[in-house]
């Protein structure tokens, strides 16, 4: 499962649906309150995390899902296609990707790369991922 967090929903609806068109299981996500909830309800392989957004902080939101225990791949996407990118979201592990304007193609690719880190990991520990429950705490982004 892919849950894609942005507030541009026609970007959104175009990655839907071509994340379902290749057969992935895809979740849309509009703002920080439904991630926490969905979260609770499933974790998921890859969280794609829209840098850009005005109202959620992607760097708040991977040092959240770092306390919680989150054990998935996450992709920030960022930037301009010439601004660097924050190298605060590499140390949280992120795959980063510049991303103005996005493209779905550059998108793809990350999905691609996380994926293949995804295989290595579990590769490395036969325990099972560190699921977000409703008993943890409530991170700073919800309050």
């Amino acid at each position: 499962m892919i849950f894609f967090v942005t507030e541009d929903q026609r970007f959104l609806d175009m990655m839907i649906g071509h994340l379902q068109k290749k057969g992935k299981r895809a979740r849309g996500i509009a703002n920080t309150e439904e991630l926490w909830v969905r979260l609770r309800e499933t974790s998921p392989d890859i969280i794609i995390l829209d840098g850009n957004c005005p109202h959620f902080d992607a760097l708040e939101i991977l040092k959240d899902l770092k306390a919680e225990g989150y054990k998935g791949q996450t992709i920030v996407l960022g930037g301009s296609s010439s601004a660097p990118l924050d190298p605060e979201v590499s140390r949280f592990g992120a795959i980063q990707t510049a991303g103005r304007p996005l493209a779905v193609d550059r998108v793809l690719g990350a999905i691609r790369i996380a994926g293949e880190h995804l295989k290595t990991d579990r590769g490395r520990s036969s325990g099972p991922r560190t699921e977000i429950n409703s008993g943890s705490h409530v991170p700073s982004l919800l309050t």
